[in-house]
């Protein structure tokens, strides 16, 4: 049962049973206590009572000499748990309850404090530097196999690794931090509780009385395009049900349970296998208007019930287009991989066949978590509500299993796929041995030439990978085909080097970032090292999958997916990446999202033009435009209001493009930069500094302010800034130059206290100019060789 469910249906607290008696509650009550004795009252703390006393199998707490092992509490200025806990037993039970010493029963000291004389062990999530998030909760576990009762208060909103893999322990999912929603206890009576299921059970009877009774109905015309959340009865009588399945079968995997191993869990066994039943039946694609509704609903509950960590889990016979389900032309093989760690995940190079059992040995004794998983897709990525959309199974990318040291996990996926890795630090090696696993089309280095064109030609598989240090591409067999077929690459090793060059050096460049593969430029190095400012770091992996997307026909993230195959010069790649390094500041009040998306995109191929020559492929950008709108605007009885209503107010994105790239050339022409596209990083690299310093005290600003070009503000009225004054002042102190006069031709309003502070600045001003470039001819450097014109009323387009 779950305490204190609001209309929401979020949960604050559960109890439970599995070995011994358990309470997870969503914080700390007693921490709560110790900072306001005002914050519970009286039913609160005899909730607690109760609370303890039920724990302990209903023995009388305040009579009885009851022993507490209380670990892993946090004792900070804003999360005192360690001294709450003891203050609050202290209080109420004096004289019958003992505790061990503050911190003396953390990590592997835990061990022996758990002993036949442990009544309750209280614990939390906070986490010491030498914390092994496995090793406590295997202790946890192993305690209350023994009878030892938990009582768990959550520290803080979010979830530390020690807490993710407690709560899995004791079947509680994690939904949110309460620290905006302040759910919370209000005339709580626990017997209305009684003999009543959790409402997620609930919702799952239902969903399957349904399904067996196969009475369901739906009026899709309430569908708002793929939003279906009008149709009456989809969520009560459906949704609500299959999520919790879905949240059952995760933590199952999560934790690494294999019901099938155990006695008991009857309930979870029979929606597994339910699942496993009608996956068998499955045929694609469905549509919402012309499949059966019980038909399409037993698909969507099979996609929701899958469960992995056991060695019978039959292949889905029929997967859409995601893959072929037969792979008896493959013989599967073992391998070991030796990889070195990077975020957020790296691909394996090896092959989880459907139906069959994956093992997995980690042979390393690196100090770092991994995770083993199967696939990248999105789940959004499959449009199961979208006309003919339900093409393939909803949920591909498998839970993430941990795997520790010496240790072998065994899963079976009914889908397959490429196998990823994710890992919690960088630069560390990792050694895993795979057992029963196939090999598609994979190439991480010079190594895999032949063999990744041989398998791209034999297409024994429906997936192919190709692995960079800093990107990683995850590819339909076809799309990955005409990727490698491109005339720009020809083979993987060219496509490879061209991603590392034009997807990942030049776009983090732009983006104000260091790290392995993007180079060190000395106008943008020297801009920092002269200003006092950090160029923050990027070592990551990011990635992109060439198959479906979860939005329009590109969407960004990590990974971004697309339609399209993959190209490192694709203005789709780059801009869907560029989603990832755009900053609300560097975007001028009112303009459209999209407006500064682009620019590394257009960095990108502007380099691959000077690189090779080769035609770029650019967006056309309405340059002629705008120029006749700033001409016309000089004669004009209201030059802004001209501009204005002639070119903002009607503007899309392009226009804000064509305007920014004005900025970067006449940087470049007046000599501030010899690459006038660098000015983009420089912002980037003084928005992040930016960010940091009003996050210091008030004095620190003030000792950190005139390095930003901001020294006639206080640290609130700097928060304060619009993004016009910021920007503003930030490229007239990034170029060394005034930029109100360009402000003022373009009509991008400021207010008096940014002119001031530029005045006080005391630079030369830029004047009014605008860089001749055809609509294409920016990525050539047009404009940016200084082919310029004033803008004075005069001048028309050259012909």
């Amino acid at each position: 049962p779950h305490l204190g469910a609001r209309q929401d249906q979020k949960s604050i607290a559960v109890i439970g049973e599995a070995g011994s008696r358990y309470l997870v509650m969503g914080g700390n009550p007693m921490r709560n206590y110790r900072r306001d004795s005002q914050s519970l009252n009286d039913q609160m703390h005899q909730l607690l009572q109760n609370s303890l006393a039920w724990l302990t199998a209903g023995s009388d707490t305040a009579s009885a000499n009851v022993n507490i092992i209380i670990a892993h509490m946090d004792d900070s200025y804003y999360f005192p748990d360690e001294q709450g806990v003891r203050q609050w037993l202290n209080e109420y039970y004096p004289d019958s309850v003992t505790y061990n010493e503050a911190d003396s029963c953390d990590d592997d000291a835990l061990v022996n404090c758990l002993n036949s004389t442990t009544d309750l062990l209280v614990i939390s999530q906070h986490m010491n530097e030498s914390s092994s998030a496995t090793g406590v909760t295997k202790t946890v576990a192993n305690a209350m196999q023994r009878g030892i009762p938990v009582l768990y208060l959550h520290l803080d909103g979010g979830l530390t690794a020690l807490g993710s893999s407690l709560l899995s322990l004791l079947d509680v999912q994690y939904e949110w931090d309460n620290y905006w929603k302040k759910l919370q206890l209000a005339d709580f009576d626990a017997s209305d509780k009684i003999n009543l299921l959790p409402e997620e059970i609930a919702s799952v009877k239902k969903m399957v009385r349904h399904l067996r009774t196969q009475d369901y109905a739906f009026d899709w015309s309430l569908c708002n395009g793929e939003n279906c959340s009008a149709v009456d009865g989809l969520d009560k009588q459906m949704q609500y049900g299959a999520d919790s399945v879905r949240a059952l079968m995760t933590g199952l995997d999560t934790r690494k349970h294999n019901l099938f191993e155990d006695t008991g869990y009857e309930f979870q066994k029979l929606l597994a296998l339910s699942g496993d039943h009608l996956r068998q039946s499955i045929v694609f694609p469905m549509d919402k208007q012309s499949t059966d509704d019980n038909t399409l609903m037993r698909a969507w509950f099979a996609d929701h019930a899958v469960y992995h960590y056991r060695a019978i889990n039959p292949a889905q016979p029929d997967m859409g287009n995601f893959s072929r389900s037969d792979f008896s032309h493959v013989t599967a093989r073992d391998k070991t991989v030796s990889m070195n760690s990077k975020k957020n995940f790296r691909s394996a190079g090896v092959y989880a066949l459907p139906g069959q059992t994956v093992t997995v040995t980690r042979q390393d004794n690196s100090e770092l978590r991994v995770k083993v998983f199967v696939n990248t897709q999105r789940p959004g990525s499959t449009h199961q509500w979208a006309p003919d959309g339900y093409k393939r199974p909803k949920y591909l990318q498998s839970p993430h299993i941990e795997i520790a040291s010496a240790e072998t996990i065994r899963f079976t996926s009914p889908y397959g796929g490429p196998v990823q890795v994710a890992f919690s630090n960088n630069d560390l090696p990792v050694l895993l041995h795979f057992e029963n696993i196939g090999e598609h089309p994979y190439w991480s280095g010079p190594e895999h030439d032949n063999s990744f064109k041989a398998q791209l030609a034999a297409g024994d598989y429906d997936w192919a990978e190709l692995a960079t240090p800093g990107f990683e591409v995850h590819s339909t067999l076809e799309k990955m085909r005409s990727s490698v077929e491109d005339e720009k690459w020809g083979n993987a090793a060219a496509l490879a080097d061209g991603t590392m060059q034009y997807l990942h050096n030049y776009p983090h460049l732009l983006a104000g970032f260091q790290g392995p593969g993007i180079d060190v430029v000395d106008e943008i190095r020297q801009f920092a090292e002269d200003n006092h400012y950090q160029i923050d770091l990027l070592d990551l992996v990011k990635h992109m999958n060439a198959d479906q997307a979860t939005c329009g026909y590109g969407c960004s993230g990590n990974p971004y997916d697309a339609y399209w195959s993959f190209s490192p010069i694709g203005h789709g790649d780059v801009h869907e990446l560029g989603h990832g390094l755009e900053k609300r500041r560097l975007r001028f009040d009112g303009w459209e999202l999209h407006t500064m998306t682009n620019p590394y995109s257009y960095y990108t191929k502007s380099r691959y033009f000077r690189n090779t020559g080769g035609e770029p492929a650019c967006q056309q950008l309405p340059f002629e435009k705008n120029f006749n709108i700033l001409q016309a605007s000089v004669t004009s009885d209201d030059p802004a209001a001209y501009v204005k209503a002639n070119l903002w107010d009607t503007m899309g994105w392009s226009e804000g493009a064509a305007m920014f790239i004005q900025l970067l050339m006449s940087a470049q022409d007046h000599g501030a930069l010899q690459n006038g596209w660098h000015l983009l990083a420089r912002l980037h690299i003084m928005e992040r500094e930016f960010n940091r310093a009003i996050e210091l005290s008030d004095n620190d600003w003030l000792d950190k302010r005139d390095s930003l070009g901001m020294g006639q503000y206080t640290r609130t009225q700097a928060s304060a800034l619009s993004n016009n004054d910021w920007l503003l002042i930030a490229i007239s102190f990034a170029t060394g130059f005034d930029h109100r006069d360009y402000f003022d031709m373009w009509a991008l309003p400021y207010s008096a206290s940014a002119s001031a502070q530029v005045t006080a600045l005391g630079l030369p001003t830029t004047g009014k100019t605008f860089y001749i470039s055809s609509a294409t001819g920016y990525c050539r450097g047009e404009g940016f060789d200084s082919t310029s014109l004033p803008v004075d009323g005069t001048q028309s387009w050259p012909d």
